[in-house]
């Protein structure tokens, strides 16, 4: 998250930031990662008030880190798969479940 909230939305850029994690993560990335689509308004209203600062963030920004994510997950397509995030819980739970199955 801290590449497309620092390094893209923030502008710090995704190589700086990758390099600044790289001491703490080191060679553990994950082997999979399920990115979650959903409208950012619809997440903002999902969230409701309850978010925190980052979540606050205005529409601009929210855009902006969706962007950052699709655009990771297109940088990373062997690790980054997309799961379309406005369907109910139990449903994307399902498709995440059967996805992880069939590659075991």
């Amino acid at each position: 998250s801290s590449l497309a909230y620092q390094g893209v939305a923030r502008g710090l850029g995704v190589e700086r930031v990758f390099q600044l994690n790289l001491p703490a993560i080191g060679d553990r990335l994950p082997d999979r990662t399920f990115l979650l689509e959903i409208d950012p308004d619809e997440s903002a209203r999902r969230v409701g008030g309850n978010g925190d600062r980052i979540e606050r963030e205005d529409e601009q920004f929210r855009r902006q880190v969706a962007d950052a994510y699709r655009l990771l997950a297109a940088t990373f397509p062997q690790r980054i798969e997309a799961v379309d995030g406005s369907r109910p819980p139990a449903d994307i739970a399902k498709e995440i479940f059967g996805r992880v199955r069939e590659s075991l």
